[in-house]
């Protein structure tokens, strides 16, 4: 057979190959069908948490916790300044001096512990409080969307402005961490999470 006579069989070949995987291809694709639009709602994390009932009663609740605590630290500081009087009032290298000074440096440890620990237990109860309230959003939000029907929900956060006057690494991390850029304001469905958060609040 002539050099040219297999050369055009050859890419026949292929030329057949090829139109069989398209074909099989495109057949693949209109068996497809048509994605379905996305419903998707945003909300505004922040304005929900401030409009909440519920986040006011709890923190006023964190707050009678706290100055019960810091009543308690506050009682120990004025026995330091009592013991810190008689230090200053006793003669020194005697022993009641050293006895009092003793107190005096134990009571000032009693009071730093409390203090560090009070610093950590109200951070911890604010912690608390707010991945509870976050719980119950949640749930809102889940409830609103299985009613209207809304596939995704994000957090919006288009407003949020870039630092100013920043490093360049700083600017594009607050660019690159953005969800959502652009929102229409009929998709957010905010003061619906926080409407039916203080009404379940509110219920008997």
């Amino acid at each position: 057979m002539h050099k040219t006579q297999k050369a055009f069989f050859t890419i026949a070949g292929i030329a057949m190959l090829l139109s069989a995987v398209f074909a099989v291809r495109a057949g693949a694709t209109a068996s497809r069908p048509p994605a379905q639009p996305t419903a998707i709602a945003v909300v505004d994390i922040v304005d929900i948490i401030a409009g909440l009932n519920e986040r006011e009663v709890l923190e006023n609740q964190l707050n009678e916790r706290m100055d019960a605590r810091q009543a308690q630290l506050n009682e120990v500081v004025e026995e330091i300044k009592v013991l810190e009087a008689d230090v200053q009032m006793l003669t020194k290298g005697t022993d009641e001096h050293r006895e009092k000074l003793r107190e005096y440096l134990e009571k000032q440890a009693v009071a730093k512990a409390r203090r560090e620990a009070l610093s950590q237990i109200v951070s911890i109860d604010m912690g608390n409080v707010m991945a509870g309230l976050y719980g119950k959003v949640e749930a809102a939000i889940t409830s609103i969307a299985e009613r209207e029907g809304y596939d995704i929900v994000l957090m919006d956060d288009s407003e949020f402005p870039l630092p100013e006057n920043a490093p360049d690494p700083d600017v594009y991390r607050a660019i690159i961490t953005k969800s959502v850029v652009y929102r229409h304001d009929s998709i957010d469905i905010t003061q619906q999470v926080i409407t039916l958060m203080n009404n379940e609040f509110s219920a008997p």
